[in-house]
Parts: C-alpha cells; sequence; structure tokens
C-alpha cells in the first residue's frame, strides 16, 4: 500500500509544480482564474507559467453559473448578466422599452421572433449592456450611434440573409448586425463572446470605419471579447496538416475580404486568421505598454493623426515594422503547440 501511494505521489508532482511555481502560489487552473482585463493593467497579466496552467484568460462564461452576482456601476445601478432577469423570470426592466419581437435598451435595438418570451432575449441587451460599461474605458471610445441586433429564427435563415457560415457569429453592416440565431450562440456557449465581438466591431467601425489596419482591428475584436482560447482549442483540428499562423498580410487579406466560397477552406482560413490576429493584439497589449500606449495610439489617430506618425510616437517604429514586430509566425504561440484542449465554459 505504502508503494502505490509513494507512486501516485510522484506521478502528482509535476502537476503540483507546475500549479504552484517557484513562488509557492498556486496558479490558476482555469481560464476564468486568469486576471481579468483592466484599463491600468498591470501587463503582462500572466505569467508563462500561468498561462500554461489556465490558459488565456477567459471571463464569457461564468454568468451562466450557480453563485454568479450581477455587477453594478459607480451609482449602483445593476447591470450586465442578470440585470433584468434571472432565469426565465424577469427581475427588471424599467430601463427596457419592451414591444412584440423588439426590446431596445439606450441605444441598443434586439429584433426577434416575437413568440419569444421576454426572458429569452433580454440577456442578449444584458450583454451588449456589459459591453458597453467595460470596453469603451479600455479603448478611451465612446458610443453614440443607435445599434440594431436581428436574431433569425434559425441557421438556414442566418445562411440566407448574411450569406455566411456558422464559424462566422455575426455580420455587421453599419449600425444593423445579423446575428447567428441568439439560442445556437447560447447552445454554443457563444453568447458572451459573440455579443462582445460586436460591440467591439461596432465601436471600432462607428469611430474610425475601414481605416484600422485589418490585423488591429478584428484582432481588437478577438481580444477584448476574451476568444483566445476557444480560437487556441479551434486550432487543434488544423495542426496535423502544419503550422496554423499567418503573418499581417496574409491576415489583412482574409479577413477585409469575402468569405471562400469553398466552407471548409473558408473556415480553417478565417479560424487560422482570427487566431493570428489575436495574438498579435495579446503581444502588442500585454507587453508593448499595455492598454495605455494602445489608448494613446488611438487616441492619436482619432485626432486625424498619420497612423504612421502615431505608431512612431507610441511605439518608436512605423506600423508596418511593428506589425512585423508582432509576426505571429515568428513569435509562435504563448500557450505552445502540444496544449490540451481547455474547456473555458466548464465550471472549475
Amino acid at each position: 500500500m505504502m508503494t502505490v501511494r509513494l507512486a501516485l505521489l510522484l506521478m502528482l508532482l509535476p502537476a503540483m509544480a507546475l500549479a504552484g511555481g517557484d513562488s509557492g502560489e498556486d496558479l490558476p487552473l482555469h481560464p476564468s482564474q486568469q486576471p481579468e482585463l483592466c484599463a491600468e493593467g498591470p501587463f503582462p497579466r500572466c505569467t508563462p507559467e500561468a498561462l500554461a496552467s489556465g490558459g488565456f484568460p477567459d471571463h464569457k462564461h461564468a454568468y451562466w453559473w450557480p453563485g454568479w452576482e450581477v455587477k453594478t456601476d459607480a451609482e449602483g445601478q445593476p447591470y450586465g448578466p442578470g440585470a433584468f432577469c434571472t432565469g426565465k423570470t424577469v427581475r427588471d426592466t424599467s430601463t427596457v422599452v419592451m414591444g412584440e419581437g423588439r426590446k431596445q435598451l439606450r441605444n441598443f435595438v434586439s429584433l426577434h421572433n416575437p413568440a419569444y418570451r421576454d426572458c429569452d432575449f433580454l440577456p442578449l441587451l444584458e450583454l451588449l449592456d456589459w459591453a458597453d460599461h467595460e470596453i469603451p474605458p479600455l479603448l478611451g471610445l465612446t458610443a453614440t450611434d443607435t445599434l440594431v441586433v436581428i436574431s433569425p429564427d434559425n441557421i438556414d435563415a442566418y445562411r440566407a440573409m448574411t450569406g455566411q457560415q456558422t464559424w462566422r457569429l455575426y455580420q455587421l453592416e453599419a449600425d444593423t448586425c445579423v446575428i447567428e440565431p441568439y439560442g445556437t450562440l447560447q447552445a454554443r456557449t457563444l453568447d458572451g463572446h459573440g455579443l462582445f465581438m460586436v460591440y467591439v466591431d461596432w465601436l471600432l467601425r462607428e469611430t474610425y470605419g475601414d481605416t484600422l489596419p485589418v490585423w488591429l482591428h478584428y484582432g481588437l475584436v478577438e481580444y477584448l471579447s476574451e476568444d483566445g482560447l476557444h480560437l487556441n482549442n479551434y486550432m487543434n483540428q488544423f495542426r496535423a496538416e502544419g503550422p496554423v499562423l499567418f503573418s499581417a498580410p496574409l491576415i489583412n487579406v482574409i479577413l477585409g475580404g469575402v468569405p471562400d466560397p469553398d466552407p471548409a477552406r473558408d473556415r480553417e482560413m478565417y479560424r487560422r486568421a482570427s487566431y493570428s490576429a489575436y495574438l498579435m493584439v495579446w503581444e502588442l497589449v500585454e507587453n508593448r505598454g499595455g492598454l495605455e500606449a494602445l489608448r494613446d495610439w488611438l487616441a492619436l489617430v482619432r485626432g486625424d493623426i498619420v497612423q504612421d506618425t502615431a505608431a512612431e510616437k507610441v511605439y518608436r517604429m512605423t506600423m508596418m515594422d511593428l506589425a512585423k514586430s508582432l509576426d505571429p509566425v515568428k513569435l509562435g504561440e504563448p500557450l505552445g503547440t502540444a496544449v490540451e484542449s481547455r474547456q473555458p465554459n466548464k465550471q472549475p
């Protein structure tokens, strides 16, 4: 019996060392236990050991778990998941304009089949409200227009309305967005990520149009929606064929163009380009001055400063040189290529 126990202890020692590190402190073992993104930092948020242990940060699932507490803003007002509904029970809709198949919260409108119950779609507005509270301070931007989000009845309707397949979670045109059916996003546990993506994409386009480099625009969409661990998991399907990462020029072509008519190729190229853009922005924010430097650059560009001039002022190099210095093909993957498929949607 003693021999068996000793053998088990020896088997556990590597995992214990990974979890504890040299500092003696426990490292996070789940993406939701990684540090949250804050405007002030500090950066980088995660040590290499913590990333190896817990993966990229992902806090877009915990509102489905028992024990979730509704967030409150500086005025003490509730916002985000749980603010309007608890499960399928209406909690408080005093700030929502309710209608048949239409609900509006400030400058967010949700359109859907009127047959749905209120708490089937109020969570969609809760997620946009959450993003509206948390994303602007990170980027130093403010949303002023009205965003209309349309949820089709089913996947066939989504494909017909957008010409896209389901690995592309939404289609945004100006201030109108068609999303993959909201119930489907929930079933895929991608509703939090998806609505944050919509919000960030819309906010950047409202402010900068299509003037930002494609790798930066979509990298911010993925980074601020905390989609990195999902993207990393998607790569498992493609790694057997060789390296999965792209450099900025190819990212720009794929994400800045129309979907490939071949579904299998579009799925692979879109996900690989999205992951590569995420890694570029991960490196930019986590290791190149944090969100403060990024906000400085965004503010200069918003003030009609040429992007290269702004980049030289903030990052001491041109935008082309900056993109080259962030090239994931050269820098590699922070989590490495031989990682297990983590499940950030599962409660730790």
